[in-house]
């Protein structure tokens, strides 16, 4: 039988390792079917009887915050770092795909990807400064970025300040879409990024930027470049924050330094990634849908939505520090850390012996 307490159980010898391993790939087919589910409820969701436009447009929304929370967990989950100045690469990336548009009719493909590049370019520059700072220093320097850049685009007669740019309908491949089929883009490029991050955090990238998180020192002593790895992980970050930036630019069609000058766009950014989970995939999903719904159920009480945001990342600081998916994902995990253990300490079946088997043959 095996010990209940953490020590011994961590001592405990494993009987029958092939069964533990098929367990665990077990395990990982439930985890990729879920997310399978979930992007599938969400591709079949306008086919539902009085799903409308606008619907639609405020799913893509929600869109939008989640892939801007996903950018932020990839410093704040997966590396440790602390960044308050996201909403400037959102700005980065809404005028970089406004721009394009306007002035050069780019379609919503090119416009989001140029203007996701152009965020990580900056976020790239912005990282070989930031991160030779540390702790608060990092946030006060990032939130220093978030309003430089609202400063730019208030000031530059280029960006055409709070009077802003008006877009026309957005196209793909020449054709022009609505609201649904904006809808279906904005899932695409969210089931990519959460694809690329799947990816990211189970490689040797990932597995370098979590030790950095874990124990800088340690990891710098094993051959992991801090410097390195940081910028990319601050390039990585940017780039989906700039992805993100330029659906929000589209979707609305219209971009204003009175939108985006706001440094309480970077706040929901981080509190999204927080009380959702930053270190956990399924925790944007959550913390974004928080942030970009809880306005929208409480439209006519607009400063009590500000106050409830704190309220909820006070109450999830204290009793959930990991986030609200890491709350609901306990109970499963523990079942699951049983069902290994009992597999683990479970004898492995014989083997007939050679003369039984010779004998069967026969």
């Amino acid at each position: 039988m095996v010990a209940r307490n953490p020590t011994a159980r961590a001592a405990a010898p494993i009987l029958d390792r092939p069964a533990v391993a098929a367990l665990k790939k077990k395990f990982q087919a439930h985890n990729l079917a879920l997310v399978v589910a979930l992007f599938a409820i969400m591709l079949l969701a306008p086919l539902v009887p009085g799903f409308k436009g606008w619907m639609a447009g405020q799913a893509a929304l929600v869109i939008v915050y989640i892939m801007a929370a996903q950018g932020v967990s990839i410093l704040t989950g997966y590396t440790g770092l602390v960044s308050v100045g996201h909403g400037g690469f959102l700005a980065i990336g809404a005028y970089t795909a406004a721009l394009l548009t306007k002035n050069m009719g780019a379609d919503l493909i090119v416009s989001v990807v140029a203007g996701a590049v152009m965020a990580g370019f900056v976020g790239m520059l912005m990282g070989l400064i930031f991160l030779r700072l540390a702790g608060p220093f990092m946030a006060i320097g990032t939130l220093g970025f978030a309003f430089f850049v609202g400063t730019v685009v208030t000031n530059v007669p280029l960006f055409e300040g709070r009077e802003g740019i008006s877009l026309p309908p957005n196209e793909v491949l020449g054709i022009k879409i609505g609201d649904i089929g904006f809808y279906y883009m904005a899932v695409i490029f969210l089931a990519l990024v959460t694809l690329f991050i799947w990816s990211l955090v189970r490689s040797s990238v990932g597995r370098a930027l979590k030790s950095l998180r874990d124990s800088e020192k340690a990891a710098q002593s094993c051959g992991v470049n801090r410097l390195f790895y940081r910028t990319l992980a601050f390039t990585i970050s940017a780039t989906i924050t700039g992805a993100a930036g330029a659906l929000n630019a589209l979707i609305t069609r219209y971009v204003s330094a009175e939108v985006f000058s706001d440094i309480w766009y970077s706040v929901d950014i981080l509190v999204a990634a927080v009380v959702g989970g930053s270190a956990m995939l399924m925790g944007p999903l959550v913390g974004g849908a928080f942030v970009a719904m809880l306005p929208f159920f409480l439209e006519k009480l607009a400063d009590f939505s500000f106050i409830l945001k704190g309220v909820v990342l006070i109450a999830v600081l204290m009793f959930a520090p990991a986030g609200v998916s890491d709350v609901i994902a306990r109970p499963f995990r523990a079942w699951r850390r049983r069902e290994l253990e009992r597999a683990a300490s479970a004898p492995p079946p014989a083997e007939p012996s050679r003369a039984v088997a010779l004998e069967a043959k026969r």
